[in-house]
């Protein structure tokens, strides 16, 4: 009885002294990136049920003085989780583009559009639900990481919502 009572309190006593981040993810203090890198209104595109592929979009942004440069992607939803481009030949047929090391350059943005560079998030292990945050895991060639949380939409619903305030932002004057 004893004995568990110390090791309660060992823990009380310890618990304030680590990194709650680094504590509650397992990744170690020094290599967690923390804010250094964000994304900026990340969305991923619900999608119909029967399709195991997502699309995800935003602004990564890299606050550092260092470019940065990705070597890996994780969620736990997605079995793989790749950054791609959109290439288009002289004739106008398109074809998607894996880039490997992604880089962020140092104190600015890499945008990731419709049409454009994209998360293309691979083989979906459970449905989403709209308004869900979805966790991105992100390694630097630095071994640093970071966290990126990417919110579901209904591009049906915003697309909606988007004209309803387009119409009516014309008609109101």
């Amino acid at each position: 009885m004893k004995r568990n009572s110390l090791y309660s309190l060992l823990f009380i006593i310890l618990l304030p002294h680590t990194s709650s981040y680094a504590f509650m993810s397992g990744v170690s203090p020094d290599k967690d990136g923390g804010a250094e890198l964000s994304i900026i209104k990340g969305i991923i595109l619900q999608g119909p049920p029967n399709i195991s592929v997502n699309a995800g979009y935003g602004v990564l942004k890299n606050i550092t003085d260092e470019d940065i440069t990705l070597i890996r992607l994780t969620s736990p939803v997605f079995d793989g989780v790749q950054l791609h481009d959109m290439e288009y030949s002289d004739d106008g047929k398109a074809k998607m583009v894996h880039i490997t090391k992604p880089l962020i350059p140092a104190g600015g943005e890499l945008k990731l559009a419709p049409g454009d560079k994209h998360l293309m998030l691979i083989n979906r292990r459970r449905d989403l639900k709209v308004g869900e945050i979805i966790k991105i895991m992100v390694e630097s060639n630095k071994e640093r990481r970071y966290m990126l949380e990417l919110k579901v939409i209904d591009p049906r619903q915003e697309k909606s919502h988007k004209s309803d305030s387009e119409h009516h932002h014309m008609h109101s004057h």
